[in-house]
């Protein structure tokens, strides 16, 4: 019979009186609880690092052996950190302390000031106002020179005939400006109908040449003048457009009814016109160029940028 007798891989034998099938599950729920293991602890790895951070913080080495009997590690790490936080702190009291003295005998800067003898010389006294020294008053040929001075750097020349009619006494002051130094720079230019006065600190001679010319109105001998002098100086030929820039301004029609005078003046018999390999126009002069050379050096060389 099964009842009564021992099962395979059992060591209890079953009670023939007791129920079969209750006596079966007990002995199955008492073999699964003999096996079961009690479940591990999960692993918190969040608390793990705030430990390894506090251990760090306290400098502890403490690897377990530390800690008190039913102490875990949060504890130990605890109890560390509050001992270092009571050690520093009995470290800086007397520090702060002393700061706090030091402080205290440092005296307010208005009060130290007030408890000050006053300095029999004081730097910081009121002062005497001192007054800039008066300048000379200036002559009535220095300010006619000042005169002249704005309206060369204006880029304009002085006509005598303006002098005359704005300034009284203008040649009695204009005759005392060679013998003053502070007039040294107001030099004159003579013109086919004035004589134009400038300052050299404010006006070039080359301008100025330019600038009595145009005050002339006389365009064939400013084109004549204009011509010889670019040939002898730089040497150059001289474009027709050059008499269209500033400050000359003039128009194309007036450049060449100007040109077409000139040719018909035997006083301008040397000023002859060419052409170069750009088909512009220029002047120059026979007294100061030859032919050859001014048409090589108007031309353009094609080779160049």
């Amino acid at each position: 019979m099964l009842f009564g007798r021992r099962k395979p891989g059992y060591t209890t034998t079953v009670d023939g009186s007791a129920d079969p099938e209750q006596a079966v599950l007990d002995l199955q729920k008492a073999e699964l609880a003999a096996k079961k293991k009690p479940k591990a602890e999960v692993f918190d790895i969040d608390a793990a690092s705030e430990t390894a951070r506090r251990l760090k913080e306290t400098g502890s080495t403490f690897d377990g052996s530390a800690a008190k009997a039913g102490e875990d590690v949060m504890a130990v790490v605890e109890r560390e950190t509050a001992e270092l936080a009571a050690k520093q702190a009995a470290e800086a009291a007397p520090q702060a302390a002393e700061a706090a003295q030091t402080e205290a005998a440092k005296p307010e800067l208005l009060d130290f000031l007030a408890a000050e003898p006053e300095a029999e010389n004081d730097p910081f006294a009121d002062q005497p106002t001192k007054t800039a020294p008066e300048l000379p008053e200036l002559t009535p040929a220095q300010e006619l020179a000042g005169y002249i001075r704005s309206r060369s750097a204006a880029a304009l020349l002085t006509p005598h005939a303006l002098l005359l009619t704005e300034v009284e006494n203008a040649d009695e002051l204009l005759a005392q400006m060679p013998a003053d130094p502070q007039c040294e720079d107001i030099t004159t230019r003579k013109g086919a109908k004035d004589t134009y006065y400038y300052s050299t600190a404010n006006m070039s001679d080359n301008y100025a040449m330019i600038a009595q010319l145009i005050e002339d109105k006389d365009l064939c001998v400013m084109f004549a003048e204009m011509v010889r002098f670019n040939a002898r100086i730089y040497p150059s030929a001289t474009p027709l457009k050059y008499f269209q820039r500033s400050p000359y301004g003039l128009a194309p029609e007036v450049i060449e009814q100007t040109w077409k005078a000139m040719q018909e003046n035997p006083e301008y018999a040397d000023i002859e016109e060419l052409t170069n390999n750009q088909n512009e126009r220029f002047l120059f002069s026979t007294k100061h160029l030859t032919r050859r050379y001014a048409k090589a050096i108007s031309d353009v060389d094609e080779f160049c940028d």
